[in-house]
């Protein structure tokens, strides 16, 4: 199987079209209520400033990832729906705070919340944060027919046509070279997809490199991929990309 990889930056620091000359994937966050937001009009903007094989992430707002019921979820659901049909988002994120833990409570209100974000053509992913143990989360993301987004570094993902993992900048970690990233591609394997979040400062080296290893297939072993490649850029440009989550017109 051919992997083709989607791989993106922490956040947007400059436009989205120097964005999209780099790399080929965004997560959009959904702000807390009574923030400002992107109308659906700039959304559909973004969508025709990018190629066509540039795929978004609609990252659900916090009274939604909170889970419960009430007028804040319920319109956290709809600005995120509504926002994934403006960007024809492949994904919708939904990212659980510490205090969603493993109780029955909370994985009874995310099989509600996760079945209200399920569409046709999109992918629900959810990100824990907290006391969940991954064997835990990865099954219940499997009873769910959810994503669950783990870190390729430090825990192997579910079995599955689609992975959506990030790369942490955690403790004396700043950067990824060559070695941990082709375990990342042999932790990844052969998939139909694979959506990689770099949050490192470094993310467009760490980007180039990866994508250099899902071609040529890692030296350790590990499924050979094929990626999306962005239109190229010159070194100038490429050594002076800030990434920033707000659009500067």
């Amino acid at each position: 199987m051919v992997t083709r990889y989607h791989i993106g930056a922490r956040r947007l620091e400059s436009t989205l079209t120097a964005y999209a000359k780099r790399f080929d994937f965004l997560e959009v966050h959904m702000p807390e209520r009574g923030q400002p937001a992107p109308t659906l009009s700039t959304l559909r903007r973004w969508r025709k400033q990018v190629p066509p094989h540039f795929d978004f992430s609609v990252v659900v707002g916090p009274a939604a990832a909170e889970l419960r019921a009430g007028r804040g979820l319920d319109d956290d659901l709809d600005a995120a729906m509504a926002s994934a049909d403006a960007l024809q988002a492949r994904c919708m994120l939904i990212v659980t705070p510490p205090q969603v833990t493993p109780a029955m409570v909370w994985r009874e209100r995310l099989a509600k919340v996760t079945a209200r974000l399920a569409r046709e053509a999109t992918l629900v992913a959810w990100e824990p944060r907290g006391v969940w143990e991954v064997d835990d989360a990865r099954n219940l993301a499997r009873k769910l027919e959810i994503l669950l987004v783990v870190d390729p570094m430090r825990d192997a993902p579910a079995e599955g046509p689609v992975f959506y993992g990030r790369l942490r900048a955690l403790g004396e970690t700043r950067s990824f070279g060559s070695t941990s990233l082709e375990r990342v591609v042999a932790t990844i394997g052969p998939r139909r997809d694979a959506y990689v979040v770099i949050e490192t400062e470094s993310a467009l080296a760490e980007c180039k490199r990866l994508r250099r290893i899902a071609q040529e297939g890692p030296r350790a072993g590990g499924g050979m991929g094929r990626v999306i490649r962005p239109r190229e850029l010159t070194a100038a440009a490429s050594a002076s990309l800030r990434v920033k989550d707000d659009e500067q017109e």
